[in-house]
């Protein structure tokens, strides 16, 4: 790719992003994300280490959505990969010596890879198809971390990572907010290119995305890898942050969490894992205190974001209609 065409797709990206965050979706995303960076001057260690968390999480989700939401890939090997990018992550600092920074993008890279060989079933079906596959691999790759464990500690998990910025908590909050703030904006450039409006295209209709000279098969590819690179580096932001890398990480029970958070945010909306997840995750914990009555309360919450926001709560867009309207009369009221 040429200077000028990247520079080209860095103006259109810094375009189309300068007019969604005027949005009332791209005002609330703002708020969030002021609210997450001065949140350690307003809240317990604890909570920033939920924050932590709930970033981690939405970086996933995020992956999760660009395969799913967007070329409509219903993949249920997302946290099998986050898992191996834990995995891959935790053994290259600790066997190889190979500096934190570093160490999650090198997970991330055998994510990537070993989202290749379930590419080539993927790639010939669809619907139910896609998900049962793709749960069969991820059971395959779980059940590996379990007997493996001369390599990935087996049962009980790979420790000895070690602590990124010598264990400061801060330095490491902001680390990932940065990471995931990046990592958002790269798949938000690339879905507003032409490489988004294909894969749109592939969602709704891959042989007339074929008809039209695409291929479609180079597309898929590209965007599986990418995806799962991404959930492979966010599991390396989790081995540090936890300190271990065991197989719960990859379970299916993990998958359903994140399918949770993507469907309460809503599927095919950037904006959404980040809501999804936020609301997911963060009520999740608010609610720990009191006891498992808070899986009751939970349960309640979500069958009401499903009767209404069935779409998700970023992808219903008569609320955020509504909320635009507020937004303009205030700010005609204003001038």
């Amino acid at each position: 790719m040429s200077g000028e065409s990247i520079r080209a797709g860095i103006d259109r990206t810094l375009g189309q992003l300068s007019g969604d965050v005027r949005s009332a979706k791209g005002m609330f995303m703002l708020a969030l994300l002021l609210i997450a960076a001065v949140s350690p001057l307003l809240v317990s260690r604890h909570w920033v280490g939920i924050i932590i968390q709930i970033a981690i999480y939405a970086l996933v989700v995020l992956s999760w959505n660009f395969i799913a939401g967007y070329f409509g890939l219903f993949t249920f090997a997302h946290a099998a990969l986050f898992g191996v990018g834990g995995y891959g992550t935790a053994i290259v600092a600790a066997e190889y010596g190979v500096p934190p920074m570093l160490a999650p993008l090198l997970g991330g890279l055998a994510a990537g890879l070993l989202a290749l060989p379930v590419i080539v079933p993927v790639l010939r079906l669809a619907d139910d198809y896609v998900a049962m596959v793709t749960l069969a691999y991820a059971e395959i790759l779980h059940r590996a971390a379990i007997i493996l464990d001369g390599i990935t500690g087996g049962p009980t998990g790979y420790t000895g990572i070690g602590s990124m910025f010598g264990g400061g908590q801060l330095v490491f909050f902001y680390f990932v907010l940065a990471v995931v703030a990046g990592l958002a904006l790269l798949q938000y450039g690339l879905l507003v290119s032409r490489f988004g409006l294909i894969a749109r295209a592939i969602r709704e209709s891959e042989d007339a995305a074929q008809m039209l000279g695409n291929n479609t098969i180079r597309f898929k590819t590209i965007g599986f890898v990418i995806g799962s690179s991404i959930a492979g580096i966010a599991g390396g932001l989790q081995a540090y942050y936890i300190g271990i890398v065991s197989p719960p990480m990859m379970a299916l029970t993990q998958m359903i969490d994140f399918l949770a958070m993507a469907v309460v945010g809503g599927l095919g909306v950037m904006t959404g894992p980040v809501a999804g997840t936020v609301i997911v995750h963060g009520s999740t914990e608010a609610l720990r205190q009191i006891g498992d009555i808070r899986l009751l309360l939970w349960g309640i919450l979500l069958i009401a974001v499903i009767l209404y926001f069935p779409k998700g709560f970023m992808g219903d867009d008569r609320f955020w209609d509504r909320i635009e309207a507020l937004l303009d009369r205030f700010r005609g009221g204003s001038s």
